[in-house]
């Protein structure tokens, strides 16, 4: 595949994926998702603490017979607080970013969304404790329903305020968020009775409108990224893209990674409860075994190149670019060496990122590594990301040292390419 051939490429796609890359919508995801996750960084640190230095099978009574169970009660009171209404944060983080996207009040719409998000949601009665709801409900199972509303409530009561007849016009006296509030009324009032109407007739219908989402939406895109040909054609297009100079994370993320979540939490929620994990898709699986140093494994490629290349340029690039790889950094070598537009790199990214989540999923479903529970900062160095995300695994931390190993192997002899392919072109220069 020729340069030439990649830049006419990159021209055609370019624009589509700038396109999709800025959509308001999934910016606003995006951005509500980023907001959430000192939260879910924190209950995830937590739960690591519950499940493997306090408890009967953790550190502290292995050491000193002391399980210390009543500290254990931080970490669950915490953990309930964010993860069992994630669903209910993100409604809110998101129809913010939204709201603010549009330069409209984002108290307002933020609130409103999340009233909307909550006429969907069922609540049940009990004679004890009177009205409820199940977290079931406001939690990760509900992400996709939050996320829906949270937009369809922004855009409702945006098109509404665009009426001038439903606002209601306050004097110039009357301070500025006053009179934002009242000429709110109207427009908030009938966006409410909508999600209202929505809510009455989905529960006559016999189906609330939160399980309708998840059964027709949710769970069929959590059952293609936990798909082997799905993650196959997912991170062959999110390699390509990389390829061909397109941040494939900006476009592709802000769907995959709350997907992600929702796999995780659930792998969380089973090891406080004592269950069985079963989901190996998540978050810190991606970074620990997939995108070690960046996207594509690059701090393998990092090694490769100081192995074997004889180039002074791409050594002293490597060189640079060693140190933010080792904190999952890619930039400096993607757009240094460069990686993007490089037709000779684009085969063994692919292949890289391919084999680290095959022999990751591998060593998880034979038992060899842990199963990913605990939402790791993505900048924590590799192996020890596979470390501590699997609750300290050390089978997780040496499949992710044969990975490392593996995709080193891999690039070497692409990197040899790369130098005989200078030289080529040299010695015709000359």
């Amino acid at each position: 595949m020729k340069t030439g051939l990649l830049d006419k490429i990159s021209e055609k796609i370019m624009p589509l994926a700038g396109k999709i890359g800025s959509n308001r919508w999934l910016c606003a995801i995006r951005d509500g998702y980023i907001a959430v996750m000192p939260l879910v960084i924190t209950a995830s640190l937590f739960t690591l603490i519950n499940s493997v230095i306090l408890g009967p099978s953790g550190l502290t009574n292995m050491l000193f017979g002391n399980p210390f169970t009543e500290a254990q009660q931080l970490g669950a009171f915490i953990s309930s607080a964010s993860m069992s209404v994630l669903g209910l944060l993100l409604a809110f983080t998101t129809s913010k970013a939204l709201t603010k996207h549009y330069g409209l009040d984002t108290s307002i719409g933020a609130t409103t969304a999340v009233v909307c998000f909550l006429c969907l949601t069922p609540f049940g009665t009990d004679e004890n404790i009177g009205e409820f709801v199940s977290t079931g409900y406001l939690s990760s199972t509900g992400m996709f329903t939050a996320f829906i509303s949270a937009i369809l409530a922004v855009e409702l009561y945006r098109f509404l305020a665009g009426f001038d007849a439903l606002i209601i016009k306050m004097p110039p006296e009357v301070p500025g968020g006053i009179a934002r509030s009242i000429n709110s009324i109207i427009p908030v009032t009938l966006t409410v009775i909508i999600f209202g109407l929505v809510r009455v007739l989905s529960g006559l219908a016999g189906m609330p409108v939160n399980d309708l989402i998840t059964s027709w939406v949710q769970t069929p895109l959590l059952g293609l990224v936990n798909s082997p040909v799905g993650l196959v054609v997912i991170y062959i297009v999110y390699m390509l893209l990389w390829g061909f100079g397109i941040h494939s994370a900006s476009i592709m993320n802000p769907i995959l990674e709350p997907l992600f979540l929702i796999t995780l939490t659930a792998n969380a929620e089973a090891v406080a409860s004592g269950g069985a994990m079963a989901g190996i898709m998540t978050k810190p699986f991606l970074d620990s075994f997939m995108f070690m140093g960046g996207a594509a494994n690059m701090l393998a490629l990092v090694i490769a190149i100081l192995l074997v290349s004889r180039r002074a340029d791409y050594r002293t690039v490597a060189k640079v670019g060693l140190v933010p790889a080792l904190f999952n950094i890619s930039e400096p070598i993607m757009f240094g060496l460069p990686v993007v537009m490089n037709p000779v790199l684009i085969i063994p990214m692919i292949i890289t990122t391919l084999v680290g989540m095959g022999i990751g999923a591998l060593a998880t479903t034979l038992g060899i590594a842990g199963y990913t529970y605990v939402m790791t900062p993505w900048v924590t160095p590799p192996v020890l990301g596979a470390f501590l995300s699997t609750g300290g695994s050390i089978g997780a931390a040496l499949t992710a040292v044969v990975i490392l190993v593996v995709c080193v192997l891999i690039y070497m002899p692409f990197v040899k390419a790369m130098d005989r392919e200078v030289e080529a072109a040299s010695t015709e220069e000359a």
